[in-house]
């Protein structure tokens, strides 16, 4: 890419940004691992999660009821929500935004590794596609 590191620095809304370029960045990390995407034409977003227990007990929290409704109940699946969820808050990049109320992912199978989902808030209805990694006990995705 060419791009010469000279150091991260955050918007209005928190977002990273690189010093002295353009292209668009974000970052995410769970325990041990630490990920960055990059692209030069548009936003992205990218996040990761370790599977574990903990999101199953806020599902709720972040999922629609239609969302809810499509679960197979695996901890993956529900992990992939979460990941792509914050994926597409991160795209979005303005904050204020509800997981549950104003992002959508159509409905998967576990185990997938690309799915589809969806922004409705204010000015912004969007459909992406996201890439989804799995390894070890963790899961990652990121707006394609």
């Amino acid at each position: 890419m060419g791009i010469e590191f000279l150091g991260v620095w955050k918007d209005e809304f928190s977002n990273p940004c690189l010093v002295n370029h353009y292209a668009n960045i974000s970052i995410t990390h769970a325990e041990k691992f630490a990920a960055i995407s990059i692209d030069l034409e548009k936003p992205v977003g990218l996040d990761t999660e370790k599977i574990s227990s903990k999101l199953e007990r806020v599902a709720k929290r972040f999922l629609s009821e239609n969302e809810t409704n499509a679960l197979d109940g695996t901890p993956e699946q529900i992990g992939v929500y979460w990941c792509a969820k914050e994926s597409l808050y991160k795209w979005y990049g303005k904050k204020k935004m509800s997981l549950r109320d104003n992002i959508y992912i159509k409905p998967f199978v576990s185990k997938t590794d690309q799915i589809v989902g969806y922004v409705d808030f204010e000015e912004v209805k969007e459909e992406l596609a996201l890439k989804v990694f799995y390894w070890e006990d963790y899961i990652l995705t990121v707006t394609i």
